[in-house]
């Protein structure tokens, strides 16, 4: 006599282990997607950490933060995290003083493979060019980058963020309102420095003392949230420009 337990399975009991199997897949994919957005960000803050290390360094060794962008005699393109010679490849800005920078300045979230300056490489993050950097031709009154000696409260100040606008990534983080004295650029090139909330709704940001912050949403105002591209989800962090630098700085 055959066992009963040597035969196939049944119809039904085919069933069950394909329902099973398919609830397990149901369970783990958006567990396993979560996981590879908390491995992006963890990431990300790591790089903004870095960076923001090595650019509060290059302050306290010069006295002066690294400019925003600006002209220089064989370059065509002079910016705060590459520069590229006239007819050459790009090489690691300022701050990184000839330093390989690797991949550190390109968010692991951002899917963009250039941002909006000169074709850059380089995606996902930008610089405080607000009240920290100075971008040349800025009609502000200032005339360089800001001085370490004039930073009043250092875990105040963001030097780094998720970049991004209604383009794609950037390259200069603006402040919400113009200042005469210090960042004074148009609505077009304020709009384009807003930060990018790419990770599970948070713009991760970095500050002078090191630590980084994930800001959970924009600001508010007249109780409409304040995005300046609501399909690509960026938007400015204050609705006036304490958290950019003015605490910092005790203006």
């Amino acid at each position: 006599m055959k066992s009963r337990y040597a035969q196939g399975f049944t119809i039904l009991e085919c069933l069950l282990v394909v329902g099973i199997l398919g609830l397990l897949i149901g369970v783990m994919v958006p567990m396993m997607r979560g996981l590879k957005e908390d491995a992006w960000d963890a990431d990300c803050k790591a790089h903004l950490r870095q960076m923001a290390q090595v650019c509060t360094a290059f302050a306290q060794s010069t006295g002066e933060y690294p400019w925003g962008m600006k002209n220089e005699a064989g370059y065509s393109s002079y910016c705060w995290d590459f520069k590229r010679p006239n007819g050459g490849k790009d090489e690691p800005g300022d701050m990184w003083e000839g330093l390989n920078f690797g991949s550190v300045v390109c968010c692991p979230k951002c899917r963009d493979t250039f941002d909006n300056w000169n074709g850059s490489g380089y995606t996902g993050y930008n610089y405080n060019c607000a009240y920290v950097g100075k971008v040349v031709g800025d009609r502000a009154t200032r005339e360089s980058p800001l001085r370490w000696m004039q930073v009043k409260q250092a875990d105040k100040l963001p030097l780094f963020g998720d970049g991004g606008y209604s383009g794609g990534p950037n390259k200069f983080m603006r402040a919400t309102q113009a200042s005469r004295d210090w960042d004074y650029s148009g609505d077009s090139l304020r709009e384009a420095g807003t930060q990018a909330f790419r990770h599970k709704g948070h713009a991760n940001i970095s500050f002078a003392d090191g630590h980084v912050e994930s800001c959970q949403k924009p600001y508010t105002t007249s109780g409409k949230e304040g995005w300046v591209s609501e399909k690509a989800k960026t938007a400015f962090v204050g609705e006036n420009n304490d958290f950019y630098g003015k605490m910092a700085l005790g203006l």
